[in-house]
């Protein structure tokens, strides 16, 4: 490691003695300068049931929630025109999670504009959005075309055992295999939830000979954290193992979105080796009173494949470097995020789904009655 040290700080003073060998003027940049732009994101799934598009206002250095907003949403030849959805309605999910003053607080400091989108979207429909903000004073378009998905997925699973923290931890194995879309440039990401269902079962009215019971049902899901590094394809050739983490002369930029593009396999098939975590499930710490007498646990993981679109993997590529804890502007190419909105800033991806998924059966993991609590074996 110290001889890793040493060579970075001979490239570094390297870079800044060439810097000022070669660098005579200076271009001054001040966003403070700048005219206000209407900002556009969105990352849509053809697969999903509800879509949202997001917009604010770029004031300098500040975003701001614009106060009237409209959006126009074309897919081929059908227009509609959405209304913003209100501060309160988008974060219903969790009211009662805080008190009225904390909900408040959210509500107010919120700087976006969210719309919601339900309308279908099929493969190969050219979508446009168009925003006007401000009674008009800001306009932005984007328009993407809807990839075409690959047509099937299979998935093996198994249980291994791999290296974290100097022991051996228990992690879930998949070999994903995919075959290429033929005679065309493709590009692909690769994400795995997990939806988690826990199962109280508890009675009331104790001590009276008819007990009445009742079922509790807790659930929710969650982007599995996906570990890559043992796939040639998704570390663009350089896979390594755990003994190499940290130990790289020269750190490359973990693939965190798992994207990649097919041409490795060209008009070919792949399978893509990962892990996720594989952990005891553990349940919310409200659940802890004497009325609960067991617990059973479900739980369901879906295998995503997305198409991309060339522009989207770019997008997401230039984000695995600007989130990446190795990325070193002074020693590493600037990384520009690529907008593609007509008239402001911001991104507008789409992408097609093919998924596979995978049912754990139910079981109990605790029992009040004896204290048992079962291991979590799949």
């Amino acid at each position: 490691m110290k001889t890793s040290s040493r060579l970075y700080i001979i490239i570094y003073i390297a870079i800044i003695i060439t810097s000022f060998a070669s660098c005579e003027n200076e271009i001054p940049y001040n966003p403070g300068t700048q005219e206000p732009q209407l900002i556009m994101n969105a990352l849509l799934d053809a697969g999903a049931t509800e879509n949202y598009v997001y917009l604010h206002l770029n004031r300098g250095y500040n975003l701001e929630q614009l106060k009237e907003a409209t959006l126009t949403l074309s897919v081929n030849d059908r227009t509609e025109t959405l209304e913003a959805i209100s501060p309160e309605e988008y974060y219903k999910d969790v009211i009662g999670r805080f008190d009225k003053e904390a909900f408040k607080h959210i509500v107010e400091n919120m700087r976006f504009t969210p719309f919601r989108l339900t309308a279908s979207f099929h493969p190969g429909d050219r979508i446009r959005l168009e925003a006007n903000a401000e009674n008009g004073k800001y306009h932005a378009s984007a328009e993407v075309i809807v990839p075409h998905p690959v047509e099937h997925l299979h998935v093996d699973t198994c249980t291994v055992y791999l290296r974290k923290y100097h022991k051996q931890t228990p992690y879930r194995q998949y070999k994903i295999t995919l075959q290429d879309r033929p005679d065309e440039k493709n590009y692909y990401r690769l994400d795995i939830r997990n939806e988690n269902s826990y199962r109280f079962l508890w009675k009331e009215n104790k001590g009276e000979e008819n007990e009445a019971t009742r079922d509790t049902i807790v659930s929710g899901y969650e982007s599995c954290e996906i570990i890559n590094r043992e796939d040639v394809i998704l570390t663009d050739g350089h896979p390594t193992g755990y003994d190499d983490e940290g130990n790289e002369l020269f750190p490359t930029i973990t693939n965190k979105y798992n994207i990649f593009n097919d041409s490795m396999f060209r008009n070919s098939h792949a399978t893509l080796r990962v892990y996720t975590p594989l952990n005891f499930p553990g349940y919310p710490t409200y659940t802890w009173n004497h009325y609960y007498e067991e617990i059973y646990y479900t739980q369901t993981i879906t295998i995503r494949l997305l198409t991309l679109t060339e522009a989207e993997y770019r997008y997401l590529k230039a984000l695995n470097c600007l989130k990446d804890d190795n990325y070193d502007e002074s020693l590493m190419e600037p990384v520009c995020l690529p907008s593609n909105v007509n008239g402001g800033l911001g991104f507008v991806g789409i992408c097609s789904e093919t998924n596979v998924i995978l049912k754990i059966p139910e079981q109990r993991i605790f029992n009040i009655y004896t204290e048992e609590e079962y291991p979590y074996n799949t």
